[in-house]
């Protein structure tokens, strides 16, 4: 189905379940692993008798995975690293008017990691954020995935031991990011939690960012693709039906300066079981505008000059130029596929060794010039905090 009009709200707003999910968050607060097993239970389908995995029955896990299923994880798993460590900032040092200062990246301790999964498993997204957080040099990796009925997919268990988890939880949905949050007597407690996940998943994010660090709000899937007659559209088709292979609250856009292309995209997307969004503009310029005010996930240049193009692009998560699919992103190009959703591209990026990391900032003041010394005195005494100025003074005036 093709849609001429852009939605006014996303169709992924998580405005509208926050309550229930709130209710969700203090249930786990308050009841622990029991509340985990209730709702799991009731929720997912699933009565489990233990919540953690310890690292041995990872092991145990992985051993049916076929060899061309680990090398493609080990594939991946090296892409990601090679991506992340090239980015990875160094310690800086330098010094003006006799002051030397320095930025010092220290690791967050204790990282919670969610993986959607249930009918589906993850493992692109396992790698995507706990490859990242060991570039990063985060000691305690935990993860938390909905459980399933035929038990923890054994690709999932190699791709937790490749990025060393600690521990894994078969728990998902709002009460494993509130148990993430808070801890219960089995899950551990963490600093920051990061991973995509339904609208469910994403505000029990949002809820508990009050207590601990989040990356972000990430899912569901956003793709805006923008084409002009340089476009092949089949590739178009590919990338959108692609995207909409995450499930009908994905927001598929194609925005185009060419009609004959516009058409043949729609007549072949028409009777998708599918709302795909599509619409055609005067130029490149005023597609990139546009692209940039919906500041989707996804940002996919079919034109025939997409360096160009890229250069007007400021609020997206990741873009892909000419013939390269997003899915490529997806899962082995190496940039990650954690990326922000509902506009928060305009604010916010991918995820990064910097989601991992903080900036420690360190001052020494060696031989600092007088004029220093004296305006942080004057500043000091202007504000009422006349200790403060005369803990500078005492020392170098």
């Amino acid at each position: 189905m093709i849609s001429l009009d852009l939605p006014k709200e996303r169709p992924n707003d998580f405005g509208k379940v926050i309550d229930v999910v709130r209710e969700i968050v203090e249930k786990v607060r308050r009841e622990g692993d029991r509340a985990l097993l209730e709702l799991t239970e009731r929720l997912d389908g699933v009565k489990l008798s233990k919540i953690a995995v310890k690292s041995e029955e990872l092991e145990s896990m992985a051993s049916s995975l076929p060899g061309a299923a680990m090398r493609a994880i080990d594939v991946m798993f090296d892409q990601i690293w090679a991506f992340q460590d090239s980015i990875r900032p160094p310690i800086t040092w330098g010094s003006r008017r006799g002051i030397k200062w320095g930025v010092l990246w220290r690791p967050i301790e204790r990282v919670g990691i969610y993986v959607p999964g249930g009918a589906k498993s993850y493992p692109s997204t396992l790698l995507m954020a706990g490859v990242t957080a060991k570039v990063a040099g985060v000691k305690e990796i935990y993860v938390a995935t909905p459980p399933s009925r035929s038990g923890l997919n054994p690709v999932i268990a190699y791709s937790a031991l490749k990025v060393g988890v600690k521990e894994l939880y078969t728990v998902g949905g709002a009460q494993a990011i509130a148990a993430l949050a808070f801890g219960t007597e089995s899950v551990k407690k963490v600093d920051k939690i990061v991973g995509p996940g339904n609208v469910y998943v994403q505000a029990a994010k949002y809820l508990v960012s009050q207590y601990v660090g989040i990356d972000g709000i990430e899912g569901p899937t956003e793709l805006v693709v923008i084409a002009d007659s340089s476009a092949n559209p089949e590739e178009v088709v590919l990338d959108m039906r692609a995207q909409a292979e995450h499930g009908k609250t994905s927001y598929v856009v194609l925005i185009t300066t060419d009609e004959g292309l516009a058409k043949r995209v729609a007549d072949a997307l028409t009777n998708d079981d599918f709302t795909y969004y599509l619409k055609v503009v005067k130029d490149l310029n005023e597609a990139i505008e546009l692209a940039n005010s919906i500041a989707p996930e996804h940002l996919s240049l079919h034109v025939s000059n997409p360096y160009q193009a890229l250069n007007l692009v400021n609020n997206s998560g990741a873009v892909t130029l000419g013939k390269t699919p997003p899915a490529l992103i997806d899962y082995s190009a190496g940039p990650n596929h954690i990326l922000p959703t509902n506009g928060w591209a305009r604010f916010k990026g991918g995820l990064t060794v910097y989601e991992f990391l903080k900036p420690v900032m360190v001052a020494v003041a060696e031989s600092p010039s007088k004029e220093v010394v004296e305006s942080a005195v004057e500043v000091a005494n202007l504000e009422g905090f006349r200790v403060h100025g005369e803990s500078v003074a005492k020392r170098f005036l």
